[in-house]
């Protein structure tokens, strides 16, 4: 019996990134934000991003994260 994950059949990368630039403009999604925005832009936890997604995070300060709103997004299943 094959998992949920299994069955799901994601979008390839290229139209996620073209339904993206439709929402924002490409300048918007560079724009690095804390982790506090990104968690609600992506639906996920800000401890669950630094877990998870470790490689998409930004170090702003030795205190600071962030993490570019077009990473955020394309973690939202919602899009």
């Amino acid at each position: 019996m094959s998992s949920l994950a299994d069955r799901i059949i994601a979008p390839p990368a290229d139209q996620i990134v073209a339904h993206l630039v439709t929402m924002l403009p490409p300048t918007e999604l560079l724009r690095i934000v804390e982790m506090e925005e990104a968690a609600r832009l992506s639906s996920l936890s800000a401890d669950t991003l630094v877990r998870e997604h470790a490689d998409k995070i930004v170090k702003l300060s030795s205190r600071r994260n962030g993490m570019r709103v077009a990473h955020a997004l394309m973690l939202n299943d919602s899009l």
